[in-house]
């Protein structure tokens, strides 16, 4: 009886999307998990460096402070932005002439319903380079006005 159980739940068509969700799941706690744990060390760390007196260790935004790790500007988000916009746009092509070439090459018209999932990252890249474009508007509104652009 047990492993008759056991066979038809996993022959259930539920066994794949439950396993993936766990997986996922089992995947952000492992790495909240792990980012408490690093900071619970190096505060650790921190607390046994004063309580030796000797210097505490600079943390990581302080190194990056200390090395001249330049801030992200407005600039530079905009520009990762469209780089972002113009990856979407190439996958989306790319999916869409994929299911395109091989309904041709099958000869079977249903595998088109295939491109429609190009369509998905064809409206996000549309979508952010829309916002690439009006946030460069409002820094050259910004510009015009003589105002310095906020960081």
């Amino acid at each position: 009886m047990l492993m008759e159980m056991m066979h038809t739940s996993v022959d259930s068509p539920f066994v794949v999307p439950v396993a993936g969700c766990a997986m996922i799941l089992g995947m952000s706690v492992a790495s909240y998990w792990s980012d408490v744990r690093k900071r619970q060390l190096q505060s650790q760390e921190r607390l046994a460096a004063i309580a030796r007196g000797v210097p505490v260790p600079p943390t990581e935004e302080e190194l990056a402070i200390i090395h001249g790790k330049p801030a992200q500007t407005q600039m530079r988000r905009r520009a990762n932005l469209r780089l972002t916009a113009y990856v979407l746009l190439a996958s989306a092509g790319g999916v869409i002439v994929f299911f395109i070439a091989l309904a041709s090459i099958l000869q079977v018209r249903n595998v088109l319903c295939g491109a429609a999932a190009g369509v998905i990252p064809l409206a996000m890249g549309l979508g952010f380079l829309w916002d690439v474009r009006k946030q460069t508007e409002e820094i050259d509104e910004v510009n015009e006005s003589g105002l310095k652009v906020p960081e």
